[in-house]
């Protein structure tokens, strides 16, 4: 009858989490018949809507959570299911989150979600369906393996995805919105109810009472307003490109590719493949990247670049853009690395234009908002501050941080207060603006199922209209090398008896394309024998790993590590078991049967 309250810390704990639970008085009911399988489809439009809320306000400027989300399944035990909403928040906010979830859930029974809510949810769930459906011959077997153990443990049907995807159309067309809304009125109760508050021990963080969560419990929030679903956009861009041409066409039979020159200097590379029949991948690369930012300029951007698409582009901020793709499966995700800018992203067939559009807008016309990057920052702080209370990433920072001594634009893998109070925003835009201000340094590629005409459509389109100036740049050798000699570091800390053991080489060396995959190789090998030796015969680690790579730019290095997770007594005598492993391959070579 009484509401559990568990409210506990760790001083390695990585996060600051909220749980609220409403446990079902029922055992899990069995999806058997067709109406069955419709009630699911109710519970899951249910969790989109009330999760795309909760995205919103997590989008927010002033976020109350990193992230949320809601749903109703399992608790943890086969027999027991509930209505759970979660969240994933900043130290000292934890009451602030769990009044959100209980006023979000209030929201919903007092005032229902509209139909244009479920509507967008519809579209979600047929899009991923319909995908789902078109890669059906090409379905990874351990999807099969999943539904024929939900089969034997909790009698879940099978009945495919072409069953699925020829019933959910008709089964949503007839749920109404009055039919979801019923559902919280089951959810939400007074009794059987959990709460559970979890983050990192803080000197000077105020731990919440069992009294102060029960009262956010049980306040009636009378003065609760309805959800304002504010309309989608018409469009991903404010004005139309003025098209380009493609002035050469190149094919490559080795390669089975094609290329196109476009008339802004930019090239478009692409490859049809039939590994998926409903995706396109695509990426963008120019070289330059913030090797050509002054350390001063680096440091103040550096925390700041990650901000930029939180700001959203076309004047559209990022639930107007996440509103505008419901139904649609289409993303671009724009990066600045030491050596190159460029995009990353992926479609279906249907919905490539929505990619193309998307690089446009990112090219010619992101948005600029202080107020996003507040609460990017906020979302940021929180996650990284916390992260440094886990010994493992602890010792990250000083692994790295000492190979790093000596580098002038190194600043740690985490950022701390000091490097947000240095952090600019504005410049921060103003030089991702620089550095997508060319698109004739861009080369596009595209893998995937590709219609010729749509590429040189889309490519004319959205790409040869980009702004250019037809320059060229290189990868920047900015001359920092990391410390030489053999250098042996001891890291302590945490409270369990637990240590993490890394080995690595690395140097200078001629990239070479054969050299580099038998350096990968070498890695594969190494993993081989030393879970042999290490795991097997020594019983020392659960799991190593070995791996190798050869870089090309900005300068030719190679780098060969070496790691494992085991207890601190066997820690030096595992050490000398690994190099003792790769000494042999270096004095005889490997195993045929390894190779």
């Amino acid at each position: 009858k009484e509401t559990f309250v568990a409210i506990e810390t760790d001083k390695e704990a990585s996060q600051t989490d909220v749980k609220l639970l409403y446990k079902d008085y029922t055992e899990p009911k069995v999806t058997v018949t067709v109406q069955d399988y419709k009630d699911d489809l109710k519970q899951s439009l249910y969790s989109i809507m009330i999760n795309n809320r909760l995205g919103e306000l997590a989008n927010s400027p002033t976020p109350p959570f990193t992230y949320g989300f809601s749903f109703h399944g399992g608790v943890g035990a086969r027999t027991k299911e509930g209505y759970q909403s979660f969240a994933m928040t900043q130290d000292g906010k934890q009451l602030e989150s769990l009044r959100v979830l209980v006023e979000e859930n209030q929201r919903v029974k007092k005032f229902g979600f509209n139909e244009s809510e479920l509507e967008r949810a519809k579209l979600q769930m047929l899009a991923s369906s319909e995908k789902s459906y078109k890669d059906r011959d090409k379905t990874n077997s351990d999807r099969f393996v999943g539904q024929y153990q939900g089969n034997f443990l909790r009698k879940n049907p099978t009945p495919g995805i072409e069953w699925t995807y020829n019933a959910m159309p008709k089964l949503l067309k007839e749920i109404r919105v009055s039919d979801v809304n019923a559902l919280i009125g089951n959810y939400l109760k007074d009794d059987n109810r959990v709460v559970v508050l979890t983050g990192p021990e803080k000197e000077g963080t105020k731990k919440p009472t069992e009294q102060e969560v029960l009262s956010i419990l049980n306040n009636k929030m009378d003065n609760i307003t309805a959800y304002n679903d504010v309309p989608v956009a018409s469009s991903l861009l404010r004005k139309v490109p003025v098209a380009g041409k493609i002035e050469k066409k190149e094919s490559n039979a080795k390669l089975g590719s094609t290329t196109l020159y476009l008339s802004n200097g930019a090239k478009v590379t692409y490859k049809k493949t039939d590994f998926k029949n409903d995706e396109v991948l695509m990426e963008a690369v120019s070289f330059g990247g913030t090797n050509l930012f002054s350390n001063e300029d680096y440091k103040k951007t550096q925390w700041a670049s990650g901000a930029l698409t939180e700001a959203g582009f076309s004047g559209l901020k990022t639930n107007d853009i996440k509103k505008f793709m419901s139904g649609k499966i289409a993303s671009v995700s724009p990066y600045m690395y030491n050596i190159s800018e460029g995009f990353r992203g992926s479609s279906t067939p249907k919905d490539m234009e929505y990619m193309f559009q998307m690089i446009y807008a990112y090219f010619t016309d992101l948005n600029l908002d202080k107020d996003a990057y507040e609460g990017f920052k906020v979302k940021q702080k929180s996650f990284y501050d916390n992260m440094a209370a886990s010994p493992d990433a602890y010792f990250s920072q000083e692994f790295y941080g000492y190979l790093n001594k000596d580098n002038p634009r190194f600043t740690g893998i985490f950022p701390n207060e000091k490097n947000w109070q240095e952090t600019d925003y504005e410049l921060t835009y103003k030089k991702y603006k620089e550095r997508f201000d060319n698109a004739s340094d861009f080369e596009f590629f595209f893998v995937g199922n590709i219609d010729d005409k749509t590429m040189e459509d889309y490519a004319t389109k959205y790409i040869a209209s980009l702004p250019a100036t037809g320059k060229k740049e290189k990868a920047v050798d900015l001359g920092f090398r990391l410390p030489k000699g053999n250098i042996n570091k001891v890291i302590n800390k945490g409270t369990e008896p637990k240590s993490k053991v890394v080995i690595t080489y690395y140097g200078d060396a001629s990239y070479n394309a054969k050299e580099a995959l038998a350096m990968e190789a070498l890695g594969e090998i190494l993993t081989i024998k030393l879970t042999e030796q290490l795991r097997e015969k020594e019983s020392g680690v659960y799991g190593v790993n070995a791996s190798g790579f050869l870089n090309k730019v900005p300068y030719g290095s190679f780098r060969f590590n070496i790691s494992f997770p085991c207890g601190p007594e066997n820690a030096e005598k595992l050490t000398q078991s690994a190099l003792a492993e790769l000494q042999k391959i270096i004095d005889n070579g490997p195993e045929a049967t390894d190779l």
